[in-house]
């Protein structure tokens, strides 16, 4: 049985109660939306005081542009556009600006959204970029590709005299294969976005199926090849959805998921999983997609959404202090104060469990007082993890935020999460303690009295970042005092020491910095980015070696390492990455030398490793 689009199409109006006419299609109107307060939302007079900042900020010494979102199609070099395309296409990016629109108006912006470049016949603008690939050539996981697409579309846009480098660009691909026979549908498009308050680019697929007018469509089936056998409207709620989020991503926002409160009143995170249930309302399979107040806030200053391009280029500079985190069941309760070379109306706060990447990271925000103060409840986590990292973005007036769709860019410091799901904070407060002073601890200029106030952690990490950075004076193993019973082997000199990047360095980072891991701050370390080597000779004094090797939190790669003594391999890491630390215990009586060795895993980029808290006993 053929699976004619004609058929699939509804015959009554169905988006948001009204009809998109065939030529001139109208933006479908804001969808009904509260936003009762949830855990994680600022108050009242927070939303007031945001949009004060931002008010002030736009007309004082305005400077208005209007930014559009730019959008072209791409077809491979033997494809020609699917049927439709610039109609339905239409139809599906108005009904994405109208899903902002809504959203935002919901939270107080009202007239704020994504600013689609439309054309004089009522339509939107689409240029076709015909490509240097063809479709057998393209795939879905390959970021090369993803490349050579933008390449084409840049030039396309150039050709209508646009700088695509400086938009939020968004690429629909014309690589889905759909046999209509069989009702079957399959992609290898490129299917991603990254970017931030200046641009960015979100690589979306198009299918002769694509259309919002299907959302209503449950009784008609295919099978796709990712999501197996759903209807038609599940279909679009997926893909369209898809458009949806990573436009979000395209706009500098990263993953985050719904609190357990949200899910009955305002339905999934868009950001989360927010791109499966877009539309479901429609068909009254859930209450949809909703665009979470964090994000909303970040948005609101976003050019594209603000229409003010007022020192778009600078960078967001925000310096954080006076730390406070209570645990309770009904979350985490943090408060603090920043300071910012640019007006800050928000500050983020994700809290993300380790694994699943970070779809599941609860979020909460504020808006800081005009002193810079700031307080927060972020939600409890929903998860069954033991570990966890908490996030914190600063988000300026014109737009720039100090992380943008990772969120772990920013201030990201460690956390556990206990027996009864609650954030236990130990080393969390400890790392921002020294984050906050590791610059004074370095110059000097750390007093007494400040110090004193700090964690026991913090106090032995920042008293380690004023000692000297270089082994003149230390003893070799061989040679410590027999009385002295432990060696932290930041306190031995090395026979031989190199690092794959920034030289060799004792209880600090390359940058001076110090070394923060999963676990903390580390008092006692080597900085030892991939590939590195350290041997230190033992003249068999010592019964046994003890610490822990990881890969930094200012590190993304990942790394191998290995304890050789004697030339015998006698402990093997395996793979570590995300910040993880893993713990060692190995005899080394009568030993003569140990060596300590990190290598990288699948490259050396980012490989921050670290032996932290290395220490010989006997």
């Amino acid at each position: 049985m053929r699976f004619p689009l004609r058929a699939l199409i509804p015959a009554v109006p169905l988006i948001t109660g009204l009809a998109f006419a065939a030529v001139t299609p109208e933006p479908p109107a804001p969808a009904v939306l509260t936003a009762p307060p949830l855990p994680g939302d600022p108050a009242a007079e927070e939303w007031t005081r945001a949009r004060k900042v931002l008010e002030m900020w736009e007309t004082t010494d305005p400077q208005k542009e209007a930014r559009r979102m730019r959008v072209v199609y791409w077809t491979p070099a033997d494809r020609e556009p699917q049927p439709d395309y610039r109609a339905r296409l239409t139809r599906v990016m108005l009904h994405v600006e109208g899903f902002y629109r809504a959203q935002m108006a919901a939270y107080g912006f009202a007239d704020r959204s994504i600013r689609l470049d439309m054309a004089p016949d009522g339509m939107l603008q689409l240029p076709v970029a015909k490509g240097t690939l063809k479709s057998a050539e393209c795939s879905e996981d390959d970021g090369s590709d993803g490349q050579a697409i933008r390449r084409d579309c840049l030039a396309a846009l150039k050709a209508e005299g646009i700088d695509g480098e400086k938009e939020t660009l968004v690429i629909f691909c014309n690589l889905a294969d759909f046999d209509p026979d069989q009702r079957t549908m399959s992609h290898h498009s490129p299917y991603y976005a990254a970017g931030d308050s200046r641009s960015g680019t979100a690589w979306q697929l198009d299918s002769p199926l694509l259309d919002p007018l299907h959302f209503p469509v449950k009784d008609q089936f295919l099978t796709d090849a990712q999501y197996g056998r759903i209807s038609l409207g599940k279909y679009n709620s997926i893909f369209i959805g898809g458009v949806c989020h990573e436009i979000g991503h395209a706009l500098g926002l990263p993953h985050c998921r719904e609190c357990a409160e949200a899910r009955p009143l305002r339905g999934t995170a868009l950001m989360g999983s927010g791109n499966r249930t877009y539309g479901e309302e429609l068909r009254g399979e859930s209450k949809g997609t909703f665009l979470t107040a964090a994000h909303a806030l970040k948005l609101a200053a976003h050019p594209q959404f603000s229409g003010s391009v007022k020192r778009m280029g600078e960078p967001a500079e925000v310096a954080f202090s006076q730390w406070s985190m209570s645990p309770s069941p009904e979350g985490l309760k943090v408060s603090g104060q920043l300071v910012s070379a640019l007006p800050a109306h928000a500050v983020l706060a994700y809290g993300d469990p380790a694994g699943g990447g970070d779809y599941d990271a609860v979020i909460a925000a504020a808006v800081p007082r005009p002193d810079g103060r700031f307080s927060l409840l972020l939600p409890p986590p929903q998860t069954t993890s033991k570990a966890a990292v908490l996030n914190f973005v600063g988000v300026c007036a014109n737009g720039a935020a100090t992380a943008g769709v990772w969120s772990s860019q920013g201030l990201s410091v460690p956390c556990r999460i206990d027996a009864a799901g609650q954030y236990d904070v130990t080393s969390a407060m400890a790392t921002l303690e020294v984050v906050e002073h590791a610059r004074a601890a370095r110059e000097g200029g750390l007093s007494a009295e400040i110090l004193a106030k700090l964690t026991p952690a913090a106090q032995e990490s920042l008293r380690r970042l004023a000692k000297p950075d270089n082994a003149d004076g230390k003893p070799a193993p061989a040679a410590a005092p027999a009385e002295l019973t432990r060696l932290a082997l930041s306190d031995a000199a090395p026979l031989n020491a190199r690092t794959g990047y920034g030289g060799v360095h004792f209880d600090r980072t390359a940058e001076g910095g110090p070394l923060l891991s999963a676990n903390g701050p580390a008092a006692h370390g080597l900085w030892a980015h991939a590939d590195s080597i350290f041997e230190f000779d033992l003249g068999g004094k010592w019964t046994a070696f003890e610490g822990g090797c990881g890969l930094l939190t200012s590190g993304d790669g990942a790394i191998l390492a290995t304890i050789t003594v004697d030339g015998k391999a006698v402990w093997e890491s395996g793979v570590i990455k995300d910040g993880a630390v893993k713990p060692f215990n190995v005899p080394v009586a009568g030993a003569a030398r140990l060596t300590l060795e990190i290598k990288g895993h699948k490259g050396k980029r980012a490989a921050h490793g670290a032996w932290l808290e290395p220490v010989l006993t006997r």
